[in-house]
């Protein structure tokens, strides 16, 4: 069966019956527009990343209620735009929560101190990661290229980097757990400033 040419529903009602080649069709069909379209809303690439990933991973779990989407496409925006609304009111719940606290030298020390900290962590968990997958993982977080891009420019499959990415994720999500999706975003937001 050719899952390419078949419509959104078609693979929904399959992907219901546990097809798992439906998900990742509509996964492929998707992704990329989602990603792009968030990317604009909060251009951090490795949160965008991870709400994409639980957008899809939540459909995945629901895979049996989905019968009634006529329009999946709208279904997963909408799930999307939620997440990045959620991310954004919590971080600037965080931001006010911190405003709030006393500006004194001690607390600024204990923030450089976690700081420091984390870009230790972040150090280590990029040395465990092979040449190669460390210079691609730098090419998509730090020079903010996408994966095409990469494999252009380094003679690889599209393939070959997603599986490259998928590890280095991986090895950046056990190493840096720690510290929680804060943790992540305060290090992103920080190396950016400090560009």
């Amino acid at each position: 069966m050719a899952y390419t040419t078949l419509s959104d529903k078609e693979l929904l009602t399959l992907l219901a019956g546990n097809d798992n080649q439906a998900f990742e069709t509509l996964y492929r069909r998707h992704a990329d527009a989602l990603y792009q379209a968030a990317y604009r809303k909060l251009p951090v690439p490795h949160l965008v990343e991870d709400l994409l990933q639980e957008v899809f991973a939540n459909l995945y779990r629901k895979r049996a209620e989905l019968g009634d989407i006529d329009n999946i496409k709208a279904y997963l925006y909408n799930a999307l735009r939620y997440r990045i609304l959620n991310e954004l009111r919590n971080s600037l719940l965080h931001a006010e929560h911190h405003r709030k606290l006393p500006a004194d030298t001690a607390a600024e020390a204990v923030i450089r101190y976690d700081l420091q900290q984390l870009e230790k962590r972040f150090a280590g968990a990029l040395e465990q990661l092979t040449e190669r997958s460390r210079e691609i993982f730098l090419l998509s977080r730090r020079d903010h290229l996408s994966y095409k891009e990469i494999a252009d420019r380094l003679g690889i499959s599209v393939k070959a980097v997603e599986k490259h990415m998928s590890r280095s994720l991986q090895v950046m999500r056990h190493e840096l757990k720690d510290y929680g999706l804060s943790g992540v975003a305060c290090l992103a937001v920080a190396q950016y400033l400090l560009q």
